[in-house]
């Protein structure tokens, strides 16, 4: 959230690249690893965020691919 309150709305390449260096420190090596679909563990992780982001009214879904904030969601203190 704090990443999109500075940027405002990111395509998911570029929001999961603002992720991997906020969270460097914090990724595990199992994290980096290949889901059994070939997928980065913590990308899997980060979409299944942002899908409950959305269904919760936080993060807008009617643009595919765009991470963007809704109004609820640049409301939440973070």
């Amino acid at each position: 959230m704090r990443i999109l309150k500075q940027e405002g709305s990111l395509e998911t390449e570029d929001m999961l690249l603002e992720l991997e260096m906020a969270l460097e420190d914090e990724l595990r090596e199992r994290d980096r690893q290949p889901t059994p679909t070939g997928e980065v563990r913590w990308h899997q992780s980060a979409r299944m965020e942002r899908k409950a982001m959305i269904d919760a009214g936080l993060m807008a879904g009617g643009k595919p691919g765009i991470w963007e904030l809704t109004d609820a969601g640049r409301a939440v203190a973070y």
